[in-house]
């Protein structure tokens, strides 16, 4: 910000993004958080359980962000923060101890990763009108599931006597990232295979779930941008028949965030 900017117009930006933040929809901030816990994961070595215990730090703000921005509101919003606090416990415990078989804690932590592409999906499809946020949700959620898959892998390769990769008998992190995101993109540069049965099983879903999630969720929402999604609504007086996931083709431009508030 400019240092030229007076104090009081720094302070109701200030009170603007705040608010902003309050009000939820924050899709570009999440996707920040998740493109940071990317590097991070990439630079810590897979053995650190020091780590591993700032990785599941990282990984829960990105869970309670989630929840936030997602309008997850009392029980549900509950159960995440307590799960969230058991599971950093654990593995805070783990470094501590030097103990390496807390695979409980890392267990709870992959739920949460798993659970946050259906929030989203589920707020993002509320949205009243398609906006700048609701794209960014959508590729929150790609991310997520790329990142997700690259844990599957590496419990695989903890799990398999021969490792995960045909190639590699000790990768690490930075390599099960890699070729997570090289395969739900489909890129495929053959540099790093799966080695196992188990490995090729869930590259083949992590691909499909890729590619059908990119021509159909995402690519509809880009050509829906602007437009306002009429709810559904049968009027049996009127005789107006359902309309769920109509788009208003007179309807303004929008690129704010979206006015529903709904509770989940």
């Amino acid at each position: 910000m400019d240092a030229t900017t007076p104090p009081d117009a720094r302070s109701r930006r200030r009170e603007a993004y705040a608010e902003r933040f309050a009000r939820g929809d924050s899709y570009g901030l999440l996707l920040a958080l998740l493109i940071a816990l990317y590097i991070v994961m990439a630079a810590v070595p897979h053995a650190s359980l020091w780590g591993r215990w700032v990785i599941s730090m990282m990984l829960g703000v990105v869970m309670l962000l989630t929840l936030h921005t997602s309008h997850v509101r009392s029980r549900g919003l509950h159960l995440g923060i307590a799960i969230v606090a058991v599971a950093e416990t654990a593995n805070l415990l783990q470094a501590i101890f030097n103990e390496r078989t807390g695979f409980g804690s890392s267990f709870l932590m992959f739920l949460l990763v798993l659970a946050a592409p259906v929030v989203i999906l589920n707020r993002i499809l509320r949205h009243d009108i398609v906006s700048l946020e609701t794209i960014l949700g959508a590729i929150c959620i790609y991310v997520l599931i790329a990142i997700a898959f690259s844990g599957l892998y590496g419990w695989v390769n903890e799990l398999e006597p021969t490792g995960f990769f045909a190639q590699k008998i000790q990768p690490e992190n930075i390599d099960f990232l890699y070729f997570s995101f090289v395969t739900i993109t489909t890129v495929g540069f053959g540099d790093l295979t799966a080695g196992t049965s188990a490995g090729r099983v869930l590259v083949t879903f992590e691909a499909l779930i890729g590619q059908i999630f990119l021509v159909t969720l995402v690519a509809r929402l880009v050509g829906m941008y602007g437009a306002r999604v009429v709810p559904a609504r049968v009027s049996v007086a009127e005789g107006a028949g359902p309309t769920a996931g109509a788009v208003d083709p007179g309807a303004d431009p929008g690129t704010g965030p979206p006015d529903s508030d709904a509770e989940q």
